[in-house]
């Protein structure tokens, strides 16, 4: 493996904004002091994924995910703490020169071998086309008869795949790659015991995940024959799941935030000709039908979807469907209908690229309109189709979360087709009664812990006392915001809570390692960043001090607009912290009690007895004592 030195690792974690971070995977909302998102790692419908760009971190308090730039990184896309470093160096342009330990020589995870594998790939279809005969002779030609230029060619790295049974599988062995990788990613077919290319004399078209990895190809035939499939595409396997990638997306990602909105197609063909043509806010669903997780990933970026259809009445009912899920996600949806054969490819090369976004804007209809109009058409003589109809579009307004929505799309469709809104109204109730009494499948409730992403207990018994948890969170809490604080006096805050917390024994597993590491770096300065703890290199530690970092809640600003002036906890620290420390030690103190009355219990010799009814006295006084500290009164 490879290790960063720790000044390339500093340089990288000043350098990487969580804003910009987090930014480049969802659509991010200033609302007080943080900015909002709903969370891009379980199904939410109001925001609960907060980031913090003056701390650095992010928190979702639906799922209880959290961390600081690196930690995003490594979360969202799968990736361990150095392939994350690795990829913000990658985004901040920071060179790393890596310090190559005796562990180089062992073989890398599954997944990371699938993306080195997938780059060469790439960059080895990419020179083909460029510096190899035939590339140029067949490749770049066809791609310059489609009207691409070469900055669109270099911009999505399309290449070429020799005509050859073995081409890029010989390459990739003469350098080192293994075969089991070539095969699980599906560049090499094995059978028995020969092997060879699945992409041969294609041109291709790599197919990058939201962070601009090479996942997978496509690969189109220049070949006239009816035996040879026109499009063959990289199978499933550990870093590609179609259902869950957009053609195109990496590279329109800021286009779709910018504009507020995404154009939907279905071809390789179309992202490029219409990238190039200016209109860079497109992705594609490669031919597939669309998903939930594909419309997942546009949410994050906007809430807008333009689809653009082929002039094929056939394509479009097949893709109605698919659309219905765009508006089961909250999400709006447009449509724009191109003239007959024409698609949208083939009519931005016809009109020119002025044309062709006047065409777009001045047809863009909302599907629900479109979707009305299409089917009313058919059915306008026959009252059978024409109920049928009603009913289809009653389904779709019903997938709609927003009701005020649902409300004027019934109105529209009461219009269209000349029926009372209360016709409509009655359907639409029975429709959804017959939906509520179909039994449900289990399903995780919007905004709950995800039991794969929350942190479980580390032991039952700390699981389970609920009083010692709050208790020791709220020291480290205390511990974590103002390490770098000092109280009113001047003496520095760390140092003064450390020494209340000499005699006291952390139960709770992680707790007790960070009261650990802050003892141990107090020795170092009195005065302590939380940066040490967020950017901490323990996957657990950078987890638990994010979380102790991160206020749900903000106080408002309109408290002091009405001249209320609401006491801060930084105002009062020592009070903060000794009222911390009181409660811990009188919840420590009544726990041995409890525990000590229990041995009492079972206890047969007499001695013993004495010696614990003794230190149970001592230790109600001591409840008593530090119960009138803290104004409260013991009954016993």
């Amino acid at each position: 493996m490879f290790r960063i030195p720790q000044e390339t690792v500093d340089q990288i974690i000043q350098q990487a904004d969580i804003v910009e971070v987090v930014g480049d995977f969802v659509t991010l909302k200033k609302k007080g002091q943080n900015m909002w998102a709903p969370c891009p790692f379980h199904h939410e419908k109001s925001p609960s994924f907060s980031v913090s760009p003056a701390k650095g971190i992010y928190k979702c308090f639906g799922c209880g995910k959290a961390g600081n730039s690196i930690q995003f990184i490594m979360d969202i896309e799968g990736l361990g703490y150095v392939d994350a470093l690795k990829y913000l160096a990658r985004k901040y342009a920071i060179a790393i020169e890596e310090e190559v330990t005796p562990e180089l020589t062992q073989a890398q995870s599954e997944k990371e071998s699938q993306y080195i594998l997938s780059n060469f790939a790439k960059d080895y279809f990419h020179d083909m086309l460029l510096n190899h005969e035939q590339g140029k002779s067949i490749g770049l030609p066809y791609f310059k008869d489609r009207g691409l230029s070469m900055p669109t060619i270099q911009k999505f790295e399309l290449g070429y795949s020799l005509e050859a049974w073995d081409g890029l599988t010989s390459k990739a062995l003469a350098q080192g790659f293994k075969l089991e990788f070539l095969e699980s990613t599906g560049l090499t077919i094995v059978k028995e015991d020969k092997k060879y290319d699945r992409f041969r004399a294609r041109v291709m078209f790599p197919i990058h995940n939201i962070s601009g990895r090479v996942v997978g190809f496509g690969g189109r035939t220049l070949k006239s024959n009816d035996k040879t499939p026109k499009y063959v595409n990289s199978p499933e396997s550990e870093i590609y799941h179609k259902s869950d990638v957009l053609y195109g997306l990496y590279q329109a990602k800021q286009g779709i935030r910018s504009q507020d909105l995404c154009y939907l197609v279905e071809g390789y063909l179309d992202v490029l000709s219409l990238s190039q043509g200016g209109i860079e806010n497109v992705v594609a669903s490669s031919g597939t039908s669309l998903t939930e997780g594909q419309i997942k990933l546009i949410g994050r970026y906007t809430k807008n979807i333009t689809v653009l259809y082929d002039g094929d009445a056939a394509g479009i009912k097949a893709s109605l469907r698919g659309i219905d899920l765009i508006l089961e996600g909250g999400l709006n949806v447009n449509v724009v209908l191109f003239p007959d054969k024409e698609d949208p490819d083939s009519y931005i090369r016809k009109v020119g690229d002025t044309a062709f976004k006047q065409y777009i804007n001045t047809n863009a209809k909302d599907f629900i309109s479109f979707k009305t109009e299409l089917l009313s058409q058919e059915a306008e003589h026959n009252p059978v189709k024409k109920a049928e109809a009603i009913r289809e579009i009653i389904s779709s307004i019903a997938k709609i979360p927003d009701s005020i929505k649902r409300a004027v799309f019934l109105q529209r469709c009461s219009v269209i087709f000349g029926i009372e809104e209360q016709v409509l109204l009655t359907e639409y109730n029975k429709l959804m009664k017959q939906e509520r009494q179909k039994p449900a499948a289990p399903e995780m409730p919007v905004n709950a812990p995800n039991p794969e992403l929350t942190p479980q207990p580390e032991d039952k018994v700390a699981a389970d006392d609920a009083i010692l948890l709050h208790h020791e969170r709220e020291v480290l809490r205390l511990l974590l915001n103002y390490s770098a604080h000092k109280l009113p006096e001047g003496e520095p805050f760390l140092p003064y809570l450390l020494t209340q917390l000499e005699d006291i024994e952390f139960k709770i597993p992680i707790y007790a390692r960070l009261v650990a590491l802050f003892q141990e770096v107090a020795k170092q300065a009195p005065l302590v960043s939380p940066d040490y703890f967020i950017n901490y290199p323990d996957g657990e530690i950078r987890q638990e001090a994010v979380s102790l970092l991160t206020d749900k809640f903000e106080l408002s600003e309109n408290w002091e607009t009405h001249q209320i002036f609401v006491p801060r906890e930084t105002d009062m620290l020592q009070f903060a912290a000794d009222t911390a420390v009181l409660r811990l030690k009188w919840r420590n103190v009544q726990q041995m009690i409890k525990e000590n009355s229990e041995l009492l219990k079972t206890e047969k010799d007499f001695t013993e007895i004495m010696k614990i009814m003794t230190l149970i006295k001592t230790l109600q006084q001591y409840e008593v004592e530090i119960g009138a500290q803290l104004g409260v009164v013991v009954v016993r």
